[in-house]
């Protein structure tokens, strides 16, 4: 079980890193996306080494995701993804540039907390029959 819930937490990390690595790469393009091209478009994107880069992380943190799946808790496994917001604040902020307000951080901070006693109050006991 912790061998899943350590891949949960790596698929949490790796899945909002993606985000933000695909979101650079996206923003970094020469011509903007445009819907009545998609495949022009599509092929713009992943010309762009930080978009192709979050998408092999996605598919990296994808799978741990269906490995943590098979090892863990579903309630459990969720939860820790669940925490992977705390992720996305923490590497927006220190390494993409975004900048989190005051409200934003509290936020997060409430649902960290609220995670984390999800996680302290877990226990791995299965249903009664």
């Amino acid at each position: 079980m912790i061998l899943g819930l350590s891949f949960a937490l790596v698929s949490a990390l790796g899945t909002n890193l993606s985000g933000l690595f695909k979101a650079r790469g996206a923003v970094a393009i020469e011509r903007p996306v445009q819907v009545r091209h998609p495949v022009r478009s599509a092929a713009d994107l992943f010309r762009s080494r930080w978009f192709a880069v979050g998408w092999i992380i996605a598919l990296f943190a994808w799978g741990l995701h269906i490995e943590a799946l098979s090892l863990a808790p579903l309630t459990t496994v969720q939860a820790i993804l669940s925490g992977g917001l705390v992720f996305l604040a923490v590497l927006a902020e220190r390494f993409f540039g975004f900048r989190l307000a005051r409200r934003q951080w509290a936020g997060v901070t409430i649902t960290a907390a609220g995670l984390a006693m999800i996680g302290l109050t877990a226990t791995a006991e299965g249903p009664q029959r």
